[in-house]
């Protein structure tokens, strides 16, 4: 007898394949997953260390600026005023570098989120335990980040109106010593944030690299 080959029409044969096809798609490994979304943060974040060089040229142009102004008298008023136009554009730029920085982190926020639930899922107890204490830093370092951002936000606010301040001619010495203790108020609460964000990140690549290492990926140093 001759052997007998069943005929699959050609309908459902590409419909088993597509399913199949589908069926991969609906299951991610979740250490692949977190791993992936690990180093696409790195990319999304790559415009936040541009600004950041960004912000301190512009902080030190501003620091020059004022220096200059507080070597002139009422005499050079006129130069004052420029001086501080210079100074409040700067501030412009400075706010804009500031709200490009936060769009940066937060897109890498939201991929962080979008695969953070990846950790729950990974079976490896080992891998598991390294994984949830990379992603509790990164949501720690985001979060002092939000502070820093709004801590930011206000001292730039106060420098500004030190500027317009200075372009009032009545403005008394009372007056601008109080801006001055403000800003200088609001920078210290700055670097007190900045340090936290710092620290925060700086576990975080330990604890991520950690990861790695269990889950059997190479360590890139320079991420």
């Amino acid at each position: 007898m001759k052997s007998l080959k069943m005929r699959v029409p050609t309908g459902i044969a590409v419909f088993c394949a597509a399913a199949f096809l589908l069926a991969g798609c609906w299951w991610e490994d979740p250490v692949d997953s977190l791993h992936a979304a690990f180093e696409k943060v790195v990319d999304l974040e790559k415009p936040f260390q541009k600004e950041q060089k960004s912000l301190k040229s512009l902080e030190q142009t501003e620091s020059k600026l004022y220096d200059k102004m507080m070597k002139l008298n009422m005499d050079d008023f006129a130069q004052v005023v420029a001086l501080s136009e210079k100074a409040l554009t700067s501030a412009d730029k400075r706010e804009r570098h500031l709200k490009s920085e936060k769009e940066s982190i937060d897109k890498a926020k939201k991929e962080f989120e979008a695969h953070k639930a990846s950790v729950e899922k990974i079976d490896d107890q080992k891998v598991r335990k390294k994984a949830e204490s990379a992603a509790s830093y990164m949501e720690k370092r985001y979060l002092a980040y939000d502070n820093l951002y709004k801590s930011y936000q206000n001292a730039l606010g106060l420098d500004k109106e030190l500027y317009k301040l200075l372009q009032n001619k009545g403005a008394g010495l009372n007056e601008l010593e109080a801006q001055l203790n403000k800003i200088n108020k609001s920078y210290d609460e700055v670097l007190k944030q900045n340090e936290r964000f710092n620290t925060y990140t700086t576990d975080y690549n330990k604890a991520k690299k950690d990861f790695y290492r269990a889950a059997g990926f190479d360590v890139k140093e320079s991420r």
